[in-house]
């Protein structure tokens, strides 16, 4: 609770929920173990003004927080954590259990003689403290003084490590530590004094006076006093340079002289070092492929973390078993060919052939690897830079290589992996045999590591320093080992506050002036970099002279092991030096570097559009934007006129970029290009879609529309209006709500348009109205696939009939859901877009969900995956991870469901999706509906509730009544609101059924169960394939109960039993769909 407030157990992290519910826990974690009586919490709980149940709901509150705190503890066994006692509730936890109170402890134990000693414990203690405690609840009444006492107790005990560091030595430490505590707490004297004496033992006395001046003049101005003795003495002491200031020398630190010899010897076993566990896990695997037939392995580590050369070790050890290996490395400049890695591996494996397209590239692969039937080890490296066409020729390899021996190994860093590398692995999970996250080294890793460069022997103050500073990162051990053996400890810990880059950039400073530059030019050009192109740079504009000088210097940086080089490329030995390299360049500089390689490259017979068109737009001036456009939009173009537009999205930024920077969207400009620029803005709306970056794709569109409608530009508008032109499964709109500026610009337009036009129109209207006007948008998307198949557009027909069959999900056109999406599918396919034959197989899947038939509906699912490219694929998975919860729930397993729908929330709301909050909230509706209770989801019900009344009142009623209460969730249904008719009517339809028959409102109960009644047999919610609330037949029982009607309550819980029966059936004989 020293920060953001956190549950941990055994079981994982666990969610203690939010408002109230959380703010007993925190209540009662303040009161540190003693009872709290049950009046004080109701008092401190709703500041003095308790409703009139407010017992009731305390209760409720405890009875969450037992279940959530001990979720292993029987039926009607007593709590052993959250208790009661007389006269109310107190926590019994160890007091390591609670970081405030071990932070307590640990600072107010018993003095050690020992400084080292004392030093440990108060590091312990302050690494505890993440930030004010009792999280957002700090501002409370009843968390101040308690709050106030734990800050006083922080700061002595930073006052008091200090005074230690400097006993130990460690003035340096307190010097960079303690000015930020100066400067939040200006009236502390003593960490002035520490900082003072810590600035004069390493000669800074100039600092130290000025240290002390600070505080005097503060002291002074702000509260008319002046500082104590002790600040007074150390000003007088170090005017005179007192001995008493000097510290103790301690015993000289023993440091190894550095070795001599080639370090470069036995690099693939130094940072290998302590992966030997890791290679004997996947020998094995790969042993097994050559008999059960293809295998992916995913190696998973941040950057230095060992991931290439563990991958490059499991090849050597397979080539020496007789396997064929080929390793191929992911571009990291944008610019690069599509599919560039598959390339690499062809050519490798022995085919020469020139293929471009990744259908071709794909099949070669597949042939290449059916020559080798010893076993073939495919590594692709640093997958977290691949391009689209990278990731669509891994999977459809995959697909077709299933009975081959071949085991593919994928590294890439997980901070930088993106939604469709995710979703690419979910996707190939039925081939995955493990997913290696290499941690950090091991201490014995750390020690060969440091006795390979030169440190040896490595002492123990030295191996902490080295695994605090590196986290086992086998490049960063390495690299700090070096400075170590030459420098010194003391010196690595002090000379790095940038980190590992600052060391890299001295390797490079090290060399020769005109290494250093040769390196940074190649870092312009990426990782890999052409030795024709560096000449190119490296020569004086005209001249060809150098060409000697630069090999030396190549050769010079292999020599160092910052790169490898061949005839005609030289390589960086790790991404992370060429990326210190580069961004070590100044920003005019490196612009100017871009410009002259796009000349270059503008030079040459074939240059790549796309590198050209990178270095274009890195490199533009206001002068030269109209030259660079060129470049950027021809690549861009192309690249949005292939099957993979997603990968366009980069080169239209660019373009959009490029064409602000030249004012092409003041009101001044040429009318062609502040056409040109909403025309940009349109194509990156299209891209942005394929990827699946809904957020950004709406702003980008908004900016579009609203330049031209600025410019009275009403063909402009339409194509701002019509940009969104890929297949929708889910909503676009955060919590679905109306962009007034949308609706009214479609509703300004619709009249005005015919033809194509027409029709891409009104697949808008559908989107933007959907979940507001369903009779409007089921009007628009019948128009809309009437007049696409009158045009025999099939682009226009998927578009259209996408959008038929997105309202079909509702109740209102349910019957013909079927019909929809089998014209869909065929339309789709027939036509040859892959990804409308994605999405219509996703349609499929949830027609078969609405009939409950779970078997049919997962291999509609995989045929879908199976077709999918780009960002479709991401958006399938997304689908499959709900899908999974809801298959979690119907077996009953809530803990894992919930699990699954809290990651899911995550990550659609770090992807910047618009129903990433929304799937939260609904996972979190679906496991109390089996919980039995809502009440700890009244308040975010309620802040949902006051925008969309429409969608959640009935959820929200439910809740209220869980809570106990009654008289507010009756005012609530009162109001009456509708269930929207969409994909969750079923879903929010038991709710409305649930609060009626508590409320006992039999009226409205009858007109429901008649509705109702149409969907017997079925399971409420699945057709949305994200949420589930068990038989339709227990709510509709529950209805006829109400109404009197005891026989057909009786055969809806008949129906319901066999409903259950055939949900376990088909449970039990499903494989995963992924």
């Amino acid at each position: 609770m020293l920060g953001p407030i956190r549950v941990e157990s055994g079981a994982g992290v666990a969610d203690p929920g939010t408002g109230r519910q959380l703010a007993v826990l925190i209540r009662l974690l303040a009161a540190g173990g003693r009872v709290v009586s049950t009046d004080r919490l109701i008092d401190d709980l709703w500041n003095g003004e308790p409703p009139p149940k407010a017992l009731a709901a305390l209760q409720v509150h405890v009875s969450n927080l037992r279940r959530i705190l001990e979720p292993d503890r029987p039926p009607r066994a007593p709590a052993r954590i959250l208790v009661s006692e007389q006269p109310g509730y107190a926590l019994r936890l160890p007091e390591h259990g609670v970081d405030a109170w071990e932070f307590d402890a640990l600072i107010s134990a018993e003095a050690d003689d020992d400084p080292t000693a004392r030093y440990r414990r108060l590091t312990t203690a302050l690494a505890l403290w993440r930030g004010d405690p009792f999280g957002a609840f700090a501002s409370e009444s009843w968390a101040g003084a308690e709050g106030a006492r734990l800050h006083a107790l922080r700061l002595s005990a930073v006052e008091y490590r200090a005074a230690t560091a400097l006993e130990l030595g460690r003035a340096d430490e307190v010097a960079h530590l303690l000015p930020a505590e100066c400067a939040q707490h200006p009236a502390r004297e003593e960490l002035f004094r520490l900082l003072a004496l810590a600035q004069y033992r390493l000669g800074r006395q100039a600092d130290a006076l000025a240290t002390l001046r600070t505080v005097r003049e503060y002291l002074s101005e702000e509260l008319g006093v002046d500082p104590g003795p002790a600040v007074r003495q150390l000003e007088v002491d170090i005017l005179g340079h007192s001995p008493a200031l000097v510290a103790r020398p301690a015993e000289p630190e023993v440091v190894a002289e550095p070795r001599g010899g080639d370090t470069r010897a036995g690099t693939e076993q130094r940072e290998f070092a302590g992966r030997e566990a890791e290679l004997a896990t996947l020998t094995r695997t790969a042993e097994a492929v050559r008999t059960s037939g293809l295998r992916v392995v995913w190696i998973v580590a941040e950057a230095g973390g060992g991931k290439s050369t563990f991958a490059e070790t499991l090849a050597a050890r397979l080539r020496a078993r007789g396997w064929t290996a080929a390793t191929a490395h992911c571009p990291e400049v944008d610019g690069a060919p599509a599919a560039w890695a598959w390339r690499e591996l062809l050519g490798e494996l022995g085919d020469g052939a020139d293929v471009a397209d990744p259908f071709d590239i794909a099949r070669a692969v597949v042939a290449a690897c059916r020559d080798h039937p010893d076993g073939v080890l495919l590594v692709v490296d640093d997958v977290h830079r691949a391009d689209s066409a990278t990731l669509q020729v891994l999977r459809q390899t995959i697909a077709w290589m299933r009975q081959l021996p071949v085991l593919v190994v994928a590294t890439y860093r997980p901070s930088e992996a993106g939604a469709e590398l995710s979703a690419t692995a979910a996707a190939l999970v039925a081939v995955t045999a493990d997913r290696l996250e290499l941690a950090g080294l091991s201490d014995d890793g750390i020690r060969e590591v440091a006795r390979s460069a030169g440190l040896d022997p490595l002492d123990t103050p030295t191996l902490e320093m080295l695994r605090a500073r590196t986290d086992g990162n086998p490049l960063f051990v390495g690299e700090l080992a070096k400075w170590v053996a030459s420098r010194g400890a003391r010196d690595a810990l002090t000379s790095m506050p940038s980190g590992i880059r600052d060391v890299l950039l001295r390797r490079v400073d090290r060399l020769p002036a005109e290494v250093g530059r040769m390196l940074r030019l190649a870092s312009v050009c990426g990782r890999s970099t052409a030795i024709d192109t560096l000449l190119a740079l490296w020569a004086s504009p005209g001249s060809t002279d150098g060409e000697d000088e630069l090999l030396d210097a190549i050769d010079t940086a292999a020599v160092a092991g910052l790169l490898t080089a061949d005839t005609d490329l030289v390589v960086f030995q790790h991404v992370l030096i060429r990326d210190a390299l580069y961004e070590s360049i100044p920003a005019l500089r490196l612009r100017r570097l871009h410009w002259r390689t796009m000349g270059y490259l503008e030079s040459l017979p074939s240059p790549d559009a796309d590198e050209l068109a990178y270095h274009a737009a890195r490199g533009a001036t206001p002068q030269t934007v109209e030259h660079a456009l060129g470049h950027v939009e021809t690549a861009a173009r192309a690249r949005f006129d292939s099957e993979f537009r997603a990968d366009s999205a980069p080169l239209w930024r660019f373009a959009v970029e490029l064409r602000d920077s030249a004012g092409h969207g003041e009101p001044g400009a040429a009318a062609a290009d502040r056409a040109a620029l909403v025309t940009a803005l349109c194509a990156l709306v299209t891209a942005l879609a394929h990827r699946g970056e809904v957020s950004d794709a709406r702003s980008v569109r908004a900016r579009a529309l609203s330049l031209a409608q600025r410019d009275g530009d009403e063909r402009l508008a339409l194509l701002a209006l019509t940009s969104w032109r890929t297949p929708r499964i889910w909503t676009t709109r955060e919590q679905r709500l109306a962009d007034t500026q949308m609706t009214s610009a479609v509703l300004a337009a619709l009249p005005g348009t015919t033809g194509a036009d027409r029709v891409r129109l009104l697949v808008t209207a559908v989107f933007e109205f959907e979940g507001n006007d369903t009779p409007f948008t089921i009007e628009c998307a019948t128009e809309a696939a009437r007049l696409a198949r009158e045009i025999g557009d099939s682009e226009l027909s998927c578009a259209a009939l996408n959008a038929l069959a997105y309202t079909a999900l509702g109740p209102d056109l349910s019957t013909e859901l079927p019909a929809i999406t089998a014209e869909f599918l065929t339309v789709a396919a027939d036509s040859g877009i892959v990804v409308y034959r994605a999405a219509a197989h996703y349609y499929r899947f949830l027609a078969h969900l609405s009939r409950t038939d779970l078997l049919s509906a997962a291999s509609e699912v995989r045929l879908g995956l199976e077709t999918a490219s780009s960002g479709r694929v991401g958006e399938l998975v997304v689908v499959l991870s709900a899908f999974d919860a809801v298959l979690d729930v119907l077996r009953g397993d809530l803990d894992r469901a919930a699990g699954r729908y809290a990651d899911l929330a995550a990550r659609l709301t770090a992807a910047g999706l618009a129903n990433g909050a929304e799937i939260g909230l609904v996972g979190q509706m679906v496991i109390a509906w089996f919980r039995g209770s809502s009440a700890h989801l009244v308040e975010p019900l309620s802040l949902s509730y006051h925008y969309a009344p429409q969608t959640i009142s009935w959820v929200y009623v439910v809740a209220l009544l869980d809570a106990g209460r009654e008289a507010e969730a009756r005012v609530v249904a009162e109001r009456d609101h509708e269930v929207g008719r969409d994909f969750y009517w079923t879903a929010l339809s038991v709710f409305q059924a649930r609060a009626l028959v508590r409320l006992r409102m039999r009226d409205r109960a009858s007109v429901l169960y008649d509705e109702l009644r149409h969907w017997s047999g079925t399971v409420a919610g699945l057709n949305s394939a994200s949420v589930t609330f068990g038989p339709m037949d227990d709510v509709l029982a529950e209805l006829a109960e109400l109404l009197d009607d005891t026989d057909a309550a009786t055969a809806h819980r008949a129906r319901a039993a066999e409903v259950r029966e055939r949900v376990a059936t088909a449970l039990a004989a499903m494989v995963s769909p992924r």
